[in-house]
């Protein structure tokens, strides 16, 4: 099971119980109601889109209709202007002044054309008449042009005839108009010449515009060009729509408007002359729809209000009054008034529910009054357990330092006396040459110093011990440059390194900033962890004492590649004299198991914490902290805190 879904597993089960009942019946409805909703606005959207396309269905229909009524009014024109009285003659002859007197009279009975030219049997314009808007009198009037360039008007000159007669149209540019023109051949008896009479596309487009209600049209030529339109929606031609010869409808977007186009092709004397694109804006159509959806959604927010009033009612009316009941003298007992009860109102499930919680609550009290009683035994038992510990802690304690301290008094005697023996402004002038017999004293006495001196090390490790474990022990905290003191003990921790064939390094950076320390007893906790790490660390191998600074704090590391900790003995190295199992010291020297507690101590009365890591035969590093003094500050005293017996 995922996080997720069990986070919401968790938030469901917390929930209350009116909550629960409710939560799940919301959610069918809701279900059920979108469910609806959404069958419902999809069906009202299919019947949208194909009113649309019905829409549009008939309104290029009514542009193709269009269209055919100009191209007959074209093919009228050219029939007319072809046939006019003179004309055959006029053209044979090249007569451009009597051309052009007639196709005047032409253009004032076609009002609706844009451009009336004649051509000689060879496409060249004899006369060229165009006007850019029919309701003006104003003409341009040219020649010249050539004309047999155009595949309709070539065909005309021909004398070409198929199922659609001798006359031809298509879409061509006269001037900077793009225009449906139709061409007709002038015969007198045999082809002299053609007429061509065109319509402007862009008014035909705004004619079809304003017809089919404001609707955008389009027009294509063969070629796939615009070249007319009226109306605001425009948007990129569909390439498919451009060259399919059946109606292709698309939806495109101008903007953020979505469009609905159809593509038809345009037709004229029996063959396709460009394309026409009749688009329509979606929104009018489906304004019903969202409206209904709308309706739809305020009925179902309506219809699970009143749900949830009524069901939320009836809920904590009748179904959820024992529950109330319940958790109310859940809570009483939770306060600790044990003989509250709740009421039973039915013999439903419920009832019995409540018939068990009440025989539940009589036991709670019995047995509360049991562990009472219990309890007061217990507790004075503990008292005296206490008390028998605590006088126990502190004689053990008492015991250790009236032991160390008297035990000290005779260490330093014989210690003294050994160093007597042993100096030698000690030996009588006259037995200067020491005898066997006095070496074998002279060997007595170094013996009987080293082990006073280890012994009288011992002492004091214990009477520091037993000062820690009573809360008397005291550091005095003040500045202290920790390079000065690792300088200290070098001189002791470098012979005892050579003798036993290590090498051993000290990383310590001369700007390490100062540290809050009593310098006694850091020079203890460093020869401690140094002369440990020598004892443990077969010859050849390694000792190195580093140190670095980092946010207020200083980190001494001391690492070595001795024999390591056992995994079975991390949790008990700082416990007093506690010494690792099958681990042996690399030169003999003997180990009392007090000088990682005391170290321990120490650093713990400083501040600072102590950790290790060690792996087994490649070696151990300790590390421990030490505050930073900061600014010099005159010196202060931290007192151990008493360790728990």
């Amino acid at each position: 099971m995922s996080a997720r879904r069990r986070r919401i597993l968790t938030s469901f089960r917390n929930l209350r119980l009116f909550w629960k009942l409710l939560l799940p019946f919301l959610a069918l409805m809701l279900l059920v109601g979108a469910s609806g909703a959404f069958f419902i606005v999809r069906d009202l959207s299919s019947r949208a889109r194909g009113e649309l396309n019905q829409d549009l269905l008939r309104r290029s229909v009514d542009v193709e209709l269009l269209i055919r009524d100009q191209e007959l009014y074209l093919v009228e024109s050219v029939r007319y202007a072809a046939n006019l009285q003179r004309m055959p003659e006029a053209v044979r002859d090249h007569d451009a002044p009597q051309v052009r007197g007639l196709l005047t009279s032409v253009l004032a009975l076609r009002t609706s054309l844009n451009a009336l030219i004649v051509t000689d049997e060879k496409g060249t314009g004899l006369v060229e008449i165009t006007r850019s808007d029919p309701r003006t009198k104003q003409l341009g009037v040219g020649k010249g042009g050539s004309w047999s360039k155009n595949q309709f008007v070539g065909e005309v000159l021909k004398g070409v005839i198929d199922s659609a007669g001798d006359k031809r149209s298509a879409i061509v540019r006269i001037g900077e108009q793009a225009m449906l023109a139709t061409a007709g051949p002038i015969r007198a008896p045999s082809v002299v010449g053609s007429a061509i009479v065109g319509i402007r596309l862009d008014s035909i487009a705004k004619d079809a515009s304003e017809r089919l209600g404001g609707a955008s049209i389009r027009f294509f030529d063969g070629d796939g060009l615009l070249v007319a339109s009226a109306g605001r929606m425009i948007s990129a031609a569909s390439r498919t729509g451009l060259t399919s010869s059946q109606p292709v409808r698309t939806t495109e977007h101008v903007g953020t408007t979505k469009v609905s186009t159809i593509y038809i092709a345009l037709q004229a004397r029996g063959g396709r002359v460009g394309t026409a694109a009749i688009s329509l804006p979606q929104a009018p159509a489906f304004a019903s729809v969202r409206g209904t959806g709308l309706r739809l959604i305020l009925i179902l927010a309506g219809a699970m209000a009143l749900a949830v009033l009524g069901l939320g009612f009836l809920l904590s009316r009748y179904i959820l009054a024992q529950v109330h009941h319940l958790v109310e003298t859940n809570r009483a007992l939770g306060r600790g008034e044990l003989s509250a009860r709740a009421p039973v109102l039915g013999d439903d499930e419920v009832g019995e529910l409540a018939e068990g919680f009440n025989q539940m609550a009589e036991q709670l009290e019995a047995s509360y009054q049991e562990l009472e009683m219990r309890v007061e035994q217990r507790t004075e038992e503990l008292q005296r357990l206490n008390q028998e510990v605590t006088k126990a802690s502190e004689a053990r304690s008492e015991f250790f330092a009236a032991m160390s301290h008297e035990f000290r008094t005779p260490l330093f005697a014989i210690n003294g006396h050994a160093e007597m023996m042993l100096d030698p402004d000690f030996v009588p002038k006259d037995r200067r040459r020491l005898s066997s017999f006095d070496q074998t004293i002279h060997d007595f006495a170094s013996t009987i110093k080293s082990s006073g001196e280890h012994l009288l090390e011992l002492v004091n490790s214990i009477l520091d011990l037993a000062k820690f474990e009573s809360g008397r022990m005291s550091v005095d905290l003040e500045p202290v440059q920790l390079p000065d003191l690792v300088k200290e003990i070098q001189g002791q921790v470098v012979p005892l390194a050579r003798r036993g064939d290590l090498n051993v390094s000290f990383d310590i950076p001369k700007g390490l900033p100062l540290v809050a320390a009593d310098p006694t007893r850091i020079r203890e906790i460093l020869l401690n962890l140094m002369s440990n790490a020598i004892k443990y660390t077969p010859a050849g191998g390694q000792v190195r004492l580093a140190a670095s600074a980092n946010n207020g704090v200083v980190q001494v590391a001391v690492a070595d590649t001795g024999v390591g900790i056992p995994e079975d003995a991390r949790e008990r190295v700082f416990e007093p004299f506690y010494q690792v199992k099958g681990t042996r010291a690399q030169r003999g020297q003997a180990s009392s198991g007090l000088g990682l507690a005391l170290t321990k101590r120490l650093v713990e009365a400083h501040g600072g914490e102590i950790s290790f890591d060690s792996e087994v035969g490649v070696g151990t590093t300790f590390t421990f902290t030490l505050q930073t003094a900061g600014a010099v500050k005159p010196a202060r005293k931290r007192t151990a805190r008493k360790r728990p017996a």
